[in-house]
């Protein structure tokens, strides 16, 4: 009888690097030949696209007969372990642990970014909760920090997004950008980035790119508009997030890329696309200095002058980088306890 697996994660909202991390393990899952289940914000969209068992993530009762009746909880992959989006969010995925091991499953957090968890209570309540896991996966040495002042166990191995399988990389005449919203973005920081997308590639394709539409869209297109009003004659297009292997394609033909989202950031130097992240949060600024490469703050007014000077003169390579196209996911902590 096959062996079955309920995955836990920010599911069913049509974001791009939470559905490649849901791919990819649900891709390794399917190998083990294990039966799997998703809790996500649209079951009908999760089971079309993915091909696997989905129960709405807000039916209490549908979630406790999914945990009675599978033999491993993933929790994961993603930031899912912090409050900064809200405190809702963390008891959520704390619940879904909590009672997991209430009827003794075996569970597992997959690819996790730790933090920020703000407040003492909150704090408390995540290193009583987490030290019931059987097992930690985190993606980024940071996080691996954080567990470990905690005094809690974890396996450091890389972001899941890293296994994704990509197209053959054939760069052309396009130039992407990937935005997201924020509140603390400079207020003029579209008007500067458009004019240092026509200083440096106005005889280019500029492609303006949604991971997430409801949150990302607005501002695709508000560049978008600041590009045109500097120069007409710029080549643009939006493009709206619609499935994984759309995006695969799409940043297979890159030739430079200035990224807000992790995950863009990532597909991009997985591609060894001559990249520019925009850090928002932590966790793009670490994976900036992880490889030695510049990065802007979005809070910041944006000097891309003397970036893209050396990136569209220098070669776009080092030790670190080479490393970077070669990262895998490591499932061998997984394999000891799915056996």
């Amino acid at each position: 009888m096959a062996k079955k697996a309920l995955i836990s994660g920010y599911i069913g909202f049509s974001n791009f690097g939470d559905d490649a991390m849901l791919e990819v393990l649900s891709d390794y899952l399917k190998s083990k030949d294990y039966e799997i289940t998703a809790l996500s914000a649209d079951p009908k969209l999760t089971k079309e696209t993915f091909k696997i068992n989905s129960v709405y993530y807000k039916d209490f009762f549908g979630i406790i007969k999914e945990i009675l009746r599978n033999d491993v909880i993933i929790s994961g992959g993603g930031n899912l372990i912090q409050n900064e989006t809200s405190n809702l969010s963390l008891f959520y995925y704390l619940f879904i642990i909590f009672i997991s091991k209430i009827f003794m499953k075996k569970v597992i957090l997959f690819s996790q970014g730790i933090g920020p968890v703000k407040g003492k209570f909150q704090e408390g309540l995540v290193k009583s909760v987490l030290k019931k896991a059987d097992l930690i996966t985190v993606r980024d040495i940071y996080s691996q920090r954080i567990l470990t002042k905690w005094k809690i166990p974890s396996k450091f191995t890389y972001d899941a997004v890293w296994s994704i399988k990509t197209p053959e990389y054939n760069p052309q005449n396009i130039v992407g950008i990937q935005l997201r919203d924020y509140k603390f973005l400079h207020k003029d920081f579209y008007k500067f980035l458009a004019k240092y997308i026509d200083m440096f590639f106005g005889d280019q394709e500029i492609r303006i790119y949604s991971f997430q539409n409801k949150s990302d869209a607005k501002e695709c297109y508000a560049l978008e508009k600041y590009i045109k009003q500097r120069n007409m004659r710029i080549k643009t297009k939006v493009v709206l997030y619609k499935n994984t292997n759309q995006i695969l394609d799409e940043f297979s033909k890159l030739k430079y890329l200035i990224a807000m989202r992790l995950h863009a950031n990532i597909l991009g130097l997985k591609y060894g696309i001559k990249t520019v992240p925009v850090s928002y949060s932590v966790k793009v600024r670490n994976l900036a200095y992880e490889f030695d490469i510049k990065h802007l703050e979005a809070s910041e007014e944006p000097d891309l002058h003397p970036i893209l000077t050396e990136l569209t003169r220098l070669p776009f390579d080092n030790a670190k980088m080479e490393n970077a196209r070669k990262r895998k996911f490591e499932w061998g902590f997984l394999d000891n306890i799915l056996k």
